[in-house]
Parts: C-alpha cells; sequence; structure tokens
C-alpha cells in the first residue's frame, strides 16, 4: 500500500532503540525524512547513521532529556530549524517508577509526570499551530495498555497514562477540522530491551526470576508470544499517513489481544 508520506518531515522522540527506534524507520522507510531524538548521546549519532543509510532520507539525530524544559524548545527548534516544518509529532518517552501506591512517592510521582505528560504538552503546544496553518499534522503519543486497564502494581504508569489519552482526546477535538488527527497508540507488552529491564525489577520485588516473569508475561496475551517492534512501526506509518486522516482523538491498543475491554 503507497501510504503518500514521502516528502513528509517527522520529530520522533525516545527513538534510540525499541518502539520509538521502529517508530522511525517505519516512517523512513516511506520516504519521511526524520529529526529523532534520545537521551543517550552516544547513540544518537549512530543510530540516524544507519537509518539514513538503511533508507536514504534526511536524518537529523539530536541529544535531548526531554523532561528538561530547556531540551524540550532544544529538540522542536533543532528539528525545525535542520528539516523545515514538521509534520508528524511521535512522542515515545522512558518508563515511570513502577510502584503500587502504597510505595510510590512524591518525587515518583513529580519524575513520572516530567516524563510521561509535560513533554506531549510541551512538544504538541509547539508544532500544533503550524500544522494546523498548513491544513496537516499527524500526532501520535506512544502510551500504554495499563491507561486502558489501570494496574495496581504501577500506579504511577496507570494514573498518567491515562491523563495521556484524555489530553490527546482533547487536543483532536480542537484540531479536527484543521487537518490535524491526535491518537495514542497503547502497546501491550513487547520484545523490546525495556520489557526484561521491567522483568527485573518486578522480580526482585517479588522475589522470583526475571525468567519467570518473562515466561508469564509472554504467555499473558491469547497470541501467547510479545509483539515484534515493526509491528507497532507499521501502525505508525499508517495513522501518520493522508489514509489516517479519519481516525482521531482515540486510543488504540495494539497488545494480542491482553486488553479485556472493548
Amino acid at each position: 500500500m503507497e501510504l503518500g508520506l514521502k516528502g513528509k518531515k517527522a520529530l520522533i522522540t525516545g527513538a534510540s532503540y525499541g518502539l520509538g527506534h521502529a517508530c522511525a524507520v517505519s516512517l523512513a522507510e516511506e520516504g519521511v525524512d526524520i529529526a529523532i531524538s534520545s537521551r543517550y548521546i552516544d547513540k544518537i549519532d549512530l543510530v540516524s547513521a544507519e537509518i539514513a543509510a538503511k533508507t536514504g532520507v534526511k536524518v537529523v539525530g539530536i541529544a535531548a532529556d526531554l523532561t528538561k524544559m530547556e531540551d524540550l524548545e532544544k529538540t522542536t527548534r533543532e528539528a525545525q530549524e535542520r528539516l523545515g516544518d514538521i509534520d508528524i509529532l511521535i512522542v515515545s518517552t522512558g518508563h515511570p517508577p513502577t510502584y503500587p501506591f502504597s510505595e510510590a512517592t512524591d518525587e515518583q510521582w513529580q519524575y513520572g509526570h516530567d516524563l510521561v505528560l509535560r513533554p506531549p504538552i510541551v512538544l504538541t503546544r509547539m508544532l500544533l499551530d503550524g500544522m494546523r496553518k498548513r491544513n496537516y499534522g499527524r500526532v501520535i503519543y506512544i502510551g500504554s495498555t495499563f491507561g486502558i486497564e489501570a494496574e495496581a502494581s504501577s500506579v504511577v504508569q496507570s494514573t498518567l497514562r491515562t491523563g495521556l489519552n484524555a489530553l490527546a482526546k482533547c487536543i483532536a477535538t480542537e484540531a479536527a477540522a484543521d487537518g490535524v488527527t491526535v491518537n495514542v497508540v497503547c502497546p501491550g507488552l513487547f520484545d523490546t530491551p525495556l520489557v526484561y529491564e521491567l522483568a527485573k525489577q518486578y522480580a526482585t520485588t517479588h522475589g522470583v526470576s526475571a525468567q519467570e516473569v518473562v515466561n508469564a508475561w509472554k504467555y499473558s496475551a491469547p497470541v501467547k508470544k510479545f509483539g515484534k517492534a515493526e509491528d507497532l512501526g507499521a501502525l505508525i506509518a499508517f495513522l501518520a499517513s493522508p489514509k489516517g486522516e479519519f481516525i482521531t482523538g482515540t486510543a488504540i491498543t495494539i497488545d494480542g489481544g491482553a486488553v479485556k475491554q472493548y
């Protein structure tokens, strides 16, 4: 399917590895020039060069910690200076602290907010007016199934990811008539480094082995396996394209059937 994305410009955060990286690769393969950001300074230039060599598009790497306001401003400024007007914004951030309500501290709540909610708010605010004036824009937040079905052992993420869904709905309602769509993609468990790191944390807390946790998680969805990052990348490319123009203000699960709601 020809998605009609060639020549578009995108900013993707958290793109040095995992799901953010899959989003970047998928868009680049469709002919989108991309600016990618990551807090991992040693990785971002390498990843940028790899994607450019593989796809032939222009790739700009930006080292940024999105929990810092000055880095949010730097990211949008550099992306626009080096690529031009941004048509597509993909916000993928790290994982907030994983604790139940009885253990989560004020510092963890604040860090979770700075990681999960402030980047999409600020980055969207900086780019949305331009998208609306040009009558084309795609804003996609990478959320979590915990924003659909809350998980008591991860109260910070469950609360803030739910807020992310509401944020997307509100912005979508404002911007839809101007050709801008805003959605949240809510991944379940994917075969990425993050899943294995979280398994180690969970194992330590519950006194079991990390491999036991991984095995339990892998078979928790009806498909009985982890998702592939490129599957999510394909969904992102469709939503970012002109063909996704009638999908907005929604949270879309991609989880192998794990979420029970419908």
